[in-house]
């Protein structure tokens, strides 16, 4: 070989070493890239801060396979430390077990894994908490919105080809219609106009069901925003928004079921965490059994560990893995967004240690959020049993419920004949009742709701007794709630998605829009005027947002009550009756002996007369001075 030859040869293999190399170094350089950049299935909860109460978080990393993986964590202070690594039954889970002292900064920890589920190393987020004012009072006037039927304000998210059900129909109550989160905020100027200061959204987390997925109660993702709604920062968006104008955002959480299309049941952690049974076994809807001495064990049972749907799993809430992961998906959104309220659906159907435990916590990091759950029974001291003075067999750290015997008593009062039990004399029992209750001022009271026939289709489409419902319910204690369309006299009464109807002008092309003026009819736009003087009135009016309330027997239809708080006094008069009745000064002389005049919600005045004659199904508001 001549030296130009052998020089040649060492140029060559020189040169191809170096780009074998340089490749080979890319190659390394790319699987550690790769590795940084690959995520888990799930992690839950995606990040975590520190200073909360509970020093221990647990992480669970859904992944096929993880359970072979070994992990450790990086970058971490001395205050934070993996203590063990819980591997679960179903194999492709595992648990993260963090302890994060009192003493630890905000930082960024990496979560490092290998082993045959393949490499991972997945920053992971300790931010500080942000401080806000929570909780709901007598002021508020709560907004119920089933979101899917409000407003479309999004177009382009009405539908993925990748969701379990496609399509936005209108023509179809049970489908989806296709409101967002996008809707919501581009009519907040309207909810508040009403005289709303609290939203309470019906559930917007995934529900990626076949069937019936808009209501929202199953969920298939406890940490993401269903995308036909929008998305984790849009929800974000929603908060500041309301918080901006001074409004508070409540959140509706379910304990007691999931979805059937959740990977939590399509691919079990373990399979103690749901009830499952030999045939499909539905709850009978019994709360009285928690209570009843004298209750059937077997029955008992199937109320509280029976499926409430088909499409519905029961969750076990004794598997502790399980409760811990329910906690702290709350806390979780409870921090990131900001939330100021919750409405627990389906309260009375979990574990009752569980919901005990869970409301503890959740007051320990948050003291002053409103906490108020659904107990849709019969029957003030069933009802009283969740909350009640001396009726709850423990503490259980609740701000409220939702009054499901002043709505019985109300819509009987409007509707059944007046005797000395039926018709009016129902709502004078039921308050007569709040003996039950500590503060029975924070029971959340309503006329209907997303599972109630519309109280205006209820009272037969009468505007006297529709102007009735709404003044008891705004002017008695308590923490009044409207569904969206009642200030639109929605009146449909049979079937859920019919009742959920849409709000007219929330879509494109709509041929009314209901959020303007002009879009209302004459007596449309009457009952919205009167649910803003009566939001108005409350939240100005001392006797009503704090006061006392005083009632009187009612006689022949006629109810009277009266609300007071020091120097301020409110008198409330109905007449149930067909007939005209005579309200005498005289019976009502202990509280309006030295008063000479009223004033209503329009602010006329007139002098109390020794006799005042009220009209078939008129009703009174008056400032006494």
């Amino acid at each position: 070989m001549t030296t130009y030859q052998t020089n040649k040869f060492l140029f060559i293999l020189v040169f191809t070493l170096l780009i074998f190399d340089n490749f080979v170094c890319r190659a390394e350089k790319s699987d550690i890239e790769l590795a940084k950049s690959k995520q888990f299935q799930h992690i839950d909860p995606p990040n975590w801060w520190v200073g909360m109460a509970d020093e221990n978080l647990e992480i669970l990393i859904h992944q096929k396979g993880v359970s072979a993986n070994s992990f450790s964590i990086k970058n971490n202070s001395e205050n934070v430390t993996l203590k063990s690594v819980n591997i679960l039954p179903g194999k492709n889970y595992v648990v993260l077990h963090l302890s994060i002292s009192a003493k630890a900064k905000p930082q960024t920890i990496t979560i490092e894994s290998s082993g045959k589920a393949g490499k991972f190393a997945v920053d992971y987020r300790l931010d500080a908490r942000k401080a806000h004012n929570r909780g709901l009072d007598q002021k508020d006037a709560i907004y119920l919105i089933t979101p899917d039927r409000f407003a479309n304000g999004d177009l382009g998210n009405d539908s993925f080809e990748d969701m379990n059900q496609t399509g936005a129909n209108r023509a179809e109550p049970y489908e989806r219609h296709g409101g967002d989160i996008q809707g919501i905020i581009n009519n907040l100027n309207y909810i508040q106009e009403l005289g709303m200061t609290a939203l309470w959204p019906n559930p917007l987390l995934e529900n990626d069901q076949p069937e019936e997925s808009y209501h929202g109660y199953a969920f298939t993702d406890y940490y993401k925003i269903d995308k036909r709604f929008g998305t984790n920062a849009l929800y974000a968006a929603l908060s500041d928004s309301l918080h901006n104008r001074g409004m508070k955002l409540i959140q509706d959480v379910v304990y007691n079921h999931i979805g059937n299309e959740h990977y939590l049941f399509k691919d079990l952690p373990d399979s103690s965490w749901f009830h499952f049974w030999n045939t499909y076994t539905r709850t009978n809807y019994r709360a009285p059994l928690l209570m009843d001495r004298y209750a059937s064990a077997n029955e008992k049972n199937v109320f509280t560990d029976g499926w409430f749907d088909k499409h519905m799993p029961d969750l076990n809430q004794k598997n502790e893995t399980l409760a811990k992961y329910l906690i702290q998906q709350t806390l979780w959104w409870i921090e990131k967004y900001q939330i100021d309220a919750l409405r627990i659906d389906t309260y009375a159907y979990p574990d009752q240690d569980f919901m005990r435990e869970w409301a503890k916590q959740v007051k320990e990091d948050f003291p002053d959020i409103f906490l108020f759950a659904e107990t849709w029974v019969h029957g003030s001291t069933v009802q009283g049993w969740f909350i009640g003075n001396g009726l709850a067999p423990e503490e259980n750290s609740l701000d409220g419920l939702t009054d499901f015997q002043l709505y019985y008593a109300i819509n009987d009062a409007l509707t059944k004949e007046q005797n000395w039990t039926e018709g009016i004399s129902k709502l004078y029992y039921t308050l007569a009742a709040d003996y039950i209750y500590e503060q029975p001022e924070n029971m959340v009271t309503f006329l209907d709701n997303h599972d109630l026939a519309r109280f205006f289709g209820y009272v037969n489409g009468d505007i006297r007794k529709m102007k009735m419902g709404l003044a008891l319910m705004f002017t008695m204690r308590g923490i009044p709630s409207i569904y969206y369309g009642t200030e639109t006299l929605m009146r449909e009464t049979e079937g859920h998605g019919k009742i959920r109807e849409d709000f007219m002008g929330g879509w494109q092309g709509d041929s009314l829009n209901k959020f303007t003026p002009q879009g209302r009819s004459e007596v449309e736009n009457e009952i919205y005027d009167y649910i803003k003087s009566l939001s108005d009135f409350r939240k100005t009016n001392a006797a009503i947002y704090e006061g006392k309330t005083t009632q009187f027997i009612p006689v022949d239809g006629l109810y009277v009550y009266f609300r007071h708080s020091g120097s301020d006094l409110v008198m409330v008069a109905v007449n149930t009756s067909q007939e005209k009745r005579i309200i005498l000064r005289s019976n009502y002389a202990e509280l309006l002996d030295g008063k000479s005049l009223l004033r209503n919600l329009n602010g006329e005045e007139k002098a109390i007369d020794d006799k005042i004659e009220i009209a078939p199904f008129e009703t009174f508001i008056w400032e006494v001075r």
